[in-house]
């Protein structure tokens, strides 16, 4: 799984999704996430070289302390 903050999302504008069913959020460091689930996504387009792939984000609130 990949995660990406609502702040980055909302500073570049880009389009959520909303998830089926919402995933529930611990941290690595077992803390519950402020965010506490997962209801949105966004889909990002990567490439590498001349590799590209259609990569889905999971929206939360990604904290560095």
């Amino acid at each position: 799984m990949n995660f990406v903050d609502r702040v980055v999302i909302e500073n570049n504008n880009l389009e959520m999704h909303k998830l089926a069913n919402p995933y529930y959020v611990i941290n690595v460091d077992n803390t519950p996430n402020k965010a506490e689930q997962i209801t949105e996504y966004v889909q990002a387009y990567v490439k590498i070289g001349s590799h590209k792939i259609i990569q889905y984000l999971f929206v939360t609130n990604v904290e560095i302390r």
